[in-house]
């Protein structure tokens, strides 16, 4: 093809495959795994589709920390798009491009955030109509091209951002998903991103009436009280032979010599003092845990979060009166073991001589505290949720492209998804997520195209004074399993805090 050959000689073999891919279908998923150059692919493959005169417009939707990534592609590509930006009082939207059209040719891309699906225009919660109309006008007004990366977010069929998002594909001639994770949780997590690639019941879903169908046809409920589908093991074969003339996955193993990734963990011993709180939040947790398959009820799901906050040192203060923390906790410093190990690490021990480092933290106190012990002596960026477009594109571009000692502080739900951050090599995780795909996430924005070395990732972990094993070891043993540590009922936490 003419076109595609133009454009591929900086391409590497698996993504001229993935790109042929797309081109050739109008329903598709690339689920590569992370790292290799998904959105590439995506934004080539759609150019090639423009000069073939079949589109002249795209939709992406992407969770919000992923939009960089998509503006920095664009600039590196240098091809010709038109770069929409949607404003959400933007009643007109969808005849911006005929106006740009008149000035500058070009294929037409709109970057918008999944965020907007449970949003109203001023903000206003649970009215995400104006926005879905207006992209569906927008897509509607040409030949249009929806791309949904990240499209493990859309694996709830009942949210409104796969809601939203399932009723703006019916207005696009091509849809494509993109992700790493295509199974989350479960199988069954193919439904609703299926519903979207195909714009209903058509693609791997044709055949089926509902989602009950295609449940019951290959799952059977199980678990506690019955609600959690399992799958029926020999109608494997057959789920997978629905979606495999859609779906194109590749292992960065199969693709790319990428250097290794090594696994250390580091162990801080909690003080005295310390570690009494820490029993005694445990004998809280545990009283407030049932001996069955339950989940955790709220006042002890709260405990055992303090229980994780107190290894990174501090504790979210409760409520008196309903005994839960408040909307807008605040948080009370117990002590600073582990930050102290890592900033310690970092200016003056067997960290100092990187120039760049990523250190993971779940929560926002840990990160704020770490960031002043830091300061002055590195140059510290963070990324964290709620902060401006501005300021976190700011952050990364600094820390890919700086020549100094510095630390990227950063929280796994905000900055684990889409950044290309291999200027690090060594990425420490001072908390762990309860989630496995940010887990992984987190883990590839460093490992992946354009890594050069060995990534090492350490995980430091509080023990007891005497070494005893605490809260950290288990999580990490958990996301190990590949698991979500959130998914865990009561009897399997008591095991672990009798431990």
């Amino acid at each position: 093809m003419l076109f595609l050959a133009a454009m591929m000689t900086s391409l590497y073999k698996h993504q001229e495959t993935g790109i042929q891919f797309l081109i050739e279908r109008d329903t598709a998923m690339l689920a590569d795994e992370m790292g290799l150059g998904k959105t590439r692919q995506a934004l080539t493959a759609a150019m090639n589709l423009y000069k073939q005169k079949k589109i002249d417009q795209v939709l992406v939707m992407c969770p919000a920390a992923v939009r960089y990534s998509w503006r920095e592609e664009l600039e590196k590509l240098g091809e010709k798009f038109n770069l929409i930006e949607y404003k959400s009082e933007d009643e007109e939207f969808y005849f911006v491009k005929k106006a740009i059209e008149r000035h500058n040719p070009g294929l037409n891309i709109s970057i918008c955030s999944y965020g907007l699906m449970s949003s109203g225009v001023n903000g206003e919660k649970g009215r995400y109509y104006p926005h879905v109309k207006r992209f569906s006008q927008w897509l509607a007004s040409g030949e249009s091209l929806l791309i949904c990366d990240e499209s493990s977010f859309l694996k709830s069929r009942n949210a409104q951002q796969s809601k939203g998002t399932a009723e703006i594909a019916q207005a696009a001639m091509y849809r494509w998903l993109l992700t790493g994770t295509p199974i989350a949780n479960s199988p069954l997590d193919l439904w609703s991103q299926g519903f979207v690639m195909a714009a209903g019941l058509a693609g791997p879903l044709k055949g089926f009436e509902n989602f009950f169908h295609f449940r019951n046809t290959f799952f059977v409920m199980g678990g506690f009280k019955m609600k959690k589908p399992i799958l029926i093991k020999e109608k494997l074969q057959s789920l997978q032979n629905r979606f495999a003339p859609y779906v194109l996955r590749r292992l960065k193993k199969d693709c790319l010599d990428l250097p290794e990734k090594v696994y250390e963990v580091r162990e801080v011993a909690l003080q005295t003092d310390t570690w009494k709180i820490y029993q005694e939040l445990k004998e809280e947790a545990l009283l407030t845990l049932p001996p069955d398959d339950s989940k955790p009820e709220p006042n002890a799901a709260v405990r055992i979060l303090r229980l994780c906050q107190l290894t990174s040192g501090h504790v979210g203060i409760l409520n008196q009166v309903e005994h839960v923390e408040s909307p807008n906790p605040q948080s009370q410093d117990i002590s600073n073991e582990k930050l102290k190990w890592i900033a310690d690490e970092i200016i003056d021990g067997e960290l100092q001589s990187e120039e760049a480092i990523i250190v993971w933290c779940r929560w926002k106190r840990e990160r704020e505290r770490l960031a002043k012990m830091l300061v002055p002596n590195v140059t510290v960026w963070e990324i964290y949720g709620g902060q401006s477009q501005k300021v976190r594109d700011e952050a990364v571009n600094q820390f890919q492209n700086g020549s100094y000692h510095r630390v990227l502080l950063a929280q796994p739900q905000a900055g684990g998804y889409g950044l290309n951050l291999t200027q690090a090599a060594v990425a420490v995780y001072l908390s762990n997520d309860w989630s496995h795909i940010n887990r992984v996430q987190s883990e590839d924005r460093c490992h992946r195209i354009g890594q050069k070395r060995t990534v090492t990732y350490l995980d430091v972990l509080a023990t007891g004074p005497k070494g005893q094993k605490t809260v950290d070891h288990h999580i990490l043993e958990v996301l190990k399993e590949k698991k979500n540590i959130a998914d865990l009922t009561c009897s399997a936490w008591r095991r672990i805090l009798e431990d």
